[in-house]
């Protein structure tokens, strides 16, 4: 879109001097009577060639924002958050615990996360700053995966607590939580509808995993893949589809698209090669994952709407799930520089893909989540 901006201003300023040019030539070329009159000299019309196309690359624009991401750097593994660029990091959790799966609110004032104690994780949420620490679950199995409704009330989890995962949704305060699933086998993964009325979650009931759906309230299961091989990792876009991983080529992972009813099923991509999970550009145009496919793992973009696709080269090997900034300019990741686990962001469209390594401590630094 911003290319294509660019290129309308020079094709339209090219027009403009071309018509100008032409006027003036006129005003110089002899003519005796009308067209067709007695007389009349001949002329020849001018040759209009085609308006030469003219690009320039994009510019990036300055990163902003924040940088929510664990760290190990000061013995446990904690919650921090820096600026976008990597400056002003700072240590929002403390404790003996192991804090993880740092998720932004919608409003992005608050944070929830993942705490581990004696081999048990709860869910406990805090505001942008690391004050107001609350535990929203307390319950002697693993709570796990949680994930924010689309206008912040909600707060879906995993849970252990029935001898198996179920799927489970509570107030933002960790008041009235309510089992939405009840099967013998594992349901985990939960991701919420744009739109706030369906949960999506991946269960392994018939065998291998698949993708199924349930209202809020626990009513309206049901299940959108059928194959014979798993899909897992749902995603939602903006506009209410669904992107996945599906093994449907070879038994390696790739990436699919289905409408949130399960009609449409595709695969954008038919790699022999296993690729990560997908992550939704903000406008839904693009989806981002890391993919193999050339012998060095790269983050790939794919165009939803043609197929076409592109890699970006990193440098570290990016590991992990991709988080996009809310401007669609740039991409963090956790990456492995064969010594320890840093955090990287590389710029989507320019054809140079700058990459800016934004943490430079020997410790685990991972698990980015941009607001």
């Amino acid at each position: 879109m911003r290319t294509s901006i660019l290129r309308f201003k020079y094709i339209f300023s090219y027009l403009a001097v071309l018509g100008i040019m032409t006027m003036a030539c006129s005003l110089f070329v002899p003519t005796v009577g009308g067209p067709g009159a007695a007389g009349a000299v001949a002329t020849e019309a001018p040759v209009v060639t085609e308006a030469p196309i003219v690009t320039e690359e994009p510019i990036a624009p300055p990163a902003f924002g924040q940088i929510a991401f664990v760290s190990n750097r000061e013995g446990q593994r904690n919650i921090y958050r820096m600026a976008a660029d990597g400056s002003q990091p700072v240590r929002l959790t403390n404790g003996d615990s192991e804090d993880d799966m740092p998720r932004w609110s919608p409003d992005k004032s608050k944070i929830v996360y993942v705490s581990l104690v004696d081999d048990n994780s709860d869910i406990y949420l805090m505001d942008e700053y690391g004050g107001n620490v609350a535990r929203l679950t307390d319950s002697p199995a693993k709570d796990s995966a949680p994930a924010w409704s689309p206008n912040g009330s909600l707060i879906a989890f995993e849970s252990f607590r029935d001898d198996n995962f179920e799927i489970y949704v509570m107030n933002a305060d960790g008041s009235n939580q309510t089992r939405l699933t009840s099967n013998s086998f594992g349901e985990r993964s939960p991701v919420w509808s744009p739109d706030g009325q369906w949960i999506a979650f991946v269960s392994d009931r018939h065998g291998n995993s698949d993708i199924f759906l349930v209202h809020p309230d626990g009513s309206g299961e049901t299940q959108l893949t059928f194959t014979d091989t798993p899909e897992s990792d749902p995603v939602w876009s903006p506009d209410g589809r669904i992107a996945y991983r599906g093994w449907n080529y070879g038994d390696i992972a790739n990436i699919c698209l289905m409408n949130k009813d399960g009609s449409n099923q595709q695969c954008l991509t038919t790699d022999q090669v296993e690729n990560g999970i997908p992550s939704w550009s903000s406008d839904g145009s693009w989806l981002a994952f890391l993919s193999p496919r050339g012998g060095i793992t790269t983050i790939d973009l794919i165009r939803v709407e043609d197929g076409s696709r592109r890699s970006l080269t990193t440098g570290a090997v990016p590991v992990g799930q991709l988080t996009w900034s809310p401007d669609d300019w740039r991409i963090a990741y956790q990456a492995d520089t064969g010594n320890d686990m840093e955090i990287y962001s590389i710029i989507t469209f320019t054809s140079d893909n700058q990459v800016a390594r934004l943490t430079s401590i020997t410790a685990f630094d991972g698990a980015p989540t941009w607001r």
